[in-house]
């Protein structure tokens, strides 16, 4: 196996498809602001296997560099384990020949595909990369919404009967602003930190497809979710969140399963992830019970880092 670095416009004509928005050259281009300098990889032994984007930045190369989580995207198909642990031996060799300090890898949750990932981070562990962080992301299978009533516990069931008794209703909307308004003040209320601006969304939107969602009461906005299509068949809530003062209305289970109907009628959409509800492997463990309650199951999120 070799590794080969390429200008991003060979780039693109070899990875025809990115294993994610996060690793699409747009997406990369769009935020390489954010370090000294950016670098497409091939991995080819006798085809074209891989491409990797990573992006340096005071000796570190990152893995992403500006997203959650970044990845292997296959040029080849049908690639066995033995090719992910030479693509990182080779990756490994270019790091230590261009001087790099570090490299971290944050590899995304298991559900997006079970197989290559699982591959993927076998041959960072077994080539001298130590875990990070241990994280817990959180998914609903969106097959599964028929049942949903089965699936939740008494407390959602028992939540949901008094959103409905509060008139709450649901709207998809192009609003940004209000939209963004809400998660500003509801992240504001529970000290937990913002990393998009508004501006910063609406960009980002320009490549990944993504879709808003507000919900009322009789009186106003109380709630509101930013949600990306990440790839072809799932989306992942970015940002959600209500205000404080409408706890008791519930609209977070309401937003949750309303959201998840939505998505169950999509073409081709099969799970919506709510993300990691741990911080540095710690969980918070009220958010993990409610994503529990409104019908998700949870997977591992690998994050690595090798000090070469």
């Amino acid at each position: 196996m070799n590794i080969f670095e390429v200008k991003k416009e060979e780039y693109k004509t070899f990875v025809v498809n990115p294993f994610s928005g996060f690793d699409t050259i747009d997406f990369i281009e769009l935020n390489k602001h954010k370090v000294r300098d950016v670098k497409y990889f091939i991995f080819e032994n006798n085809k074209k296997r891989f491409g990797l984007v990573g992006g340096i930045k005071d000796g570190i190369l990152k893995f992403p560099f500006s997203a959650t989580f970044s990845c292997l995207s296959e040029i080849a198909h049908n690639n066995k384990i033995s090719h992910y642990h030479d693509a990182i031996k080779n990756l490994i060799d270019w790091s230590k020949f261009s001087n790099i300090k570090t490299i971290r890898f944050n590899t995304p949750p298991v559900f997006y595909n079970s197989s290559h990932i699982t591959k993927l981070q076998n041959a960072l562990f077994c080539n001298g990369f130590k875990l990070l962080d241990y994280d817990v992301n959180f998914q609903f299978k969106l097959e599964q919404y028929d049942n949903y009533d089965s699936i939740i516990n008494t407390d959602s069931r028992r939540n949901l009967k008094i959103a409905a008794k509060n008139n709450l209703t649901i709207e998809k909307s192009d609003d940004v602003s209000k939209v963004y308004e809400i998660i500003k003040i509801n992240r504001e209320e529970k000290n937990f930190p913002l990393w998009m601006s508004e501006n910063d969304i609406i960009n980002t939107a320009n490549i990944i497809k993504s879709d808003y969602f507000l919900i009322k009461n009789e009186n106003e906005y109380i709630a509101s979710a930013y949600i990306q299509h990440i790839t072809k068949n799932i989306v992942n809530v970015v940002y959600w969140g209500n205000l404080q003062k409408y706890d008791k209305q519930y609209p977070m289970n309401f937003l949750a399963k309303n959201i998840f109907e939505y998505y169950s009628k999509q073409k081709n959409i099969e799970y919506i992830s709510i993300g990691t509800s741990t911080l540095d492997s710690n969980p918070n463990f009220g958010l993990c019970d409610f994503k529990e309650s409104i019908g998700c199951n949870c997977c591992p999120k690998l994050n690595f880092y090798l000090d070469i």
